[in-house]
């Protein structure tokens, strides 16, 4: 049995420990893929490449504006965010290959994305969240330095006075403020991975917040000013630079510093891996990247690049894409051999997501809904429409211990019910609680002369408002409408 044992721990290190994915990258077969995002700094047609191949797997429609910076990725609506040189922010949609501006508000005071709303400010010094559907602005009392927006939603607003800096949270579009405090001058912020914790440099030392409630978690002092902050994805620990040539180790848990990391120099930037496995540091002099294997805790490459706000970057499958000269060059992480060159890569803007989007559609979601009985009296359509409906958004004629929901409205002219004998396609934008936001909305949706209608339906007991824009005899039209409405949308088969 001690023999059965060994051996199956060998099997399992060989398989694990020397594999070409002992650096991270997951199976192709589970969860979405790692892409790399490739937009051209002058403007042009975006890119997209699978992480570990230089050929182009997807091409946008159209040309994006000159970018000054990429903010980040929403996989729920495939949207790239982005902002120009004169601080308007636009989203890229890897769905449809189209390019959308944002707002014509020029943003400034570093845009923050989360999600797929872009948070800054205007040239008054107003709060501003962007999205593709709608723009929410509100002034605060006593004005603004920094914003903090956090997976969950809501909104930190950071300023100065009197010597502390001050802490606020709400919950856009709310704009009331939930909870604030106040702590001594901070010098640098850093929001976890997670966002259950956003911490401070300060005179008295790095302090940890609750996001949710403003609640000091943790305060931990250090012998040295520090110079950047990175934490790892979970938040266990966090890595500080001083002046000094090393990295201080702070666990989370403990509620104390863990030792330090030895470095050649003193850096000046951190970027941590977004799976864990690897810190990237800059060094405060040369054109060069340390590579910090967070596993180990100890320094186990330097390669040669520039430092930028998008590269360098890691990549799952346990490599650094680097700025070299005038391409981008992906190399091992472990032993700095070259694995990919992306010629004139350095001239572009990347971005790593991970998103499955471009994977091929099983066959059997494109197939028509079929009915076991259909009949072509008004009585069997009406059947059909309301199964339609329940299969694709729940049963809408259910509403137990409530009062039962309104007669519906009579089907507009350009929907008769004759249509649900045959192919149809609808174009969906929103869901939405509150009847006056969906009739508002649809008012503004307007494409080729038809306009977007609202469909009332219940879903659980709760009243719900349908935007809807059809039906169409065509898939092909109901996508070129939605397209040409600029707005996050998606299309189903049937009658609306």
């Amino acid at each position: 049995m001690r023999t059965l044992a060994l051996l199956l721990c060998l099997t399992v290190a060989a398989a694990c420990g020397d594999s070409p994915r002992a650096a991270g990258s997951a199976p192709n077969a589970i969860g979405p893929d790692a892409l790399l995002l490739r937009v051209p700094a002058e403007g042009g047609f975006a890119r997209a490449y699978r992480v570990g191949s230089d050929s182009a797997l997807w091409v946008a429609g159209e040309r994006t504006p000159a970018v000054a910076s990429l903010l980040g990725f929403d996989d729920f609506q495939g949207l790239l965010i982005g902002a120009d040189e004169a601080g308007r922010a636009f989203g890229v949609d890897l769905r449809m290959g189209g390019v959308s501006t944002l707002s014509s508000e020029k943003l400034r005071g570093g845009l923050r994305a989360e999600g797929g709303a872009v948070f800054g400010f205007d040239a008054a010094g107003r709060v501003l969240r962007l999205t593709p559907v709608a723009a929410w602005s509100w002034t605060p009392a006593g004005g603004a330095d920094e914003l903090v927006p956090n997976p969950d939603g809501s909104l930190m607003l950071l300023s100065s006075a009197k010597g502390r800096t001050f802490v606020r949270r709400l919950i856009p579009p709310e704009p009331r403020v939930l909870d604030s405090t106040s702590l001594p001058p901070a010098r640098h912020v850093l929001r976890t991975s997670i966002g259950d914790r956003v911490w401070f440099d300060t005179d008295s030392g790095l302090i940890a917040l609750r996001s949710r409630e403003l609640t000091r978690a943790t305060t931990i002092r250090l012998r040295d000013s520090v110079v950047a902050m990175a934490a790892t994805p979970s938040g266990d620990r966090l890595y500080a630079a001083t002046k000094r040539p090393e990295l201080r180790v702070v666990d989370r848990f403990a509620e104390r510093e863990r030792g330090a990391i030895t470095l050649p120099q003193p850096v000046t930037a951190l970027r941590m891996d977004p799976d864990g496995h690897y810190l990237l540091a800059r060094p405060a002099t040369g054109d060069s990247v340390y590579v910090i294997s967070v596993g180990t805790a100890r320094m186990i490459g330097a390669y040669r690049s520039v430092w930028r706000a998008d590269l360098p970057l890691v990549t799952p499958d346990g490599g650094v894409l680097l700025s070299f000269g005038r391409d981008a060059v992906l190399v091992n992480a472990e032993t700095g051999r070259e694995r990919m060159r992306y010629r004139g890569g350095a001239d572009d803007m990347w971005q790593l997501v991970r998103w499955n989007g471009f994977r091929p559609r099983a066959a059997g979601l494109d197939r028509p809904v079929e009915f076991e009985e259909f009949a072509a009296d008004s009585a069997a359509a009406d059947s059909a429409l309301v199964a339609l409906m329940a299969s694709r958004y729940g049963d809408f004629s259910a509403n137990a211990g409530a009062a039962p929901p309104a007669a519906a409205p009579a089907p507009a002219a350009e929907a008769p019910l004759e249509r649900a004998g045959r192919e149809t396609w609808t174009v969906s934008f929103a869901t939405l609680l509150v009847e006056d936001r969906a009739r508002t909305m649809a008012r503004e949706i307007k494409v080729d002369g038809r306009a977007a209608r609202v469909i009332e339906g219940n879903r659980d007991g709760v009243p719900i408002w349908r935007v809807v824009l059809g039906p169409y005899d065509k898939r092909e039209d109901a996508e070129r409408a939605g397209m040409s409405s600029k707005l996050p949308y998606w299309v189903f088969e049937g009658v609306p």
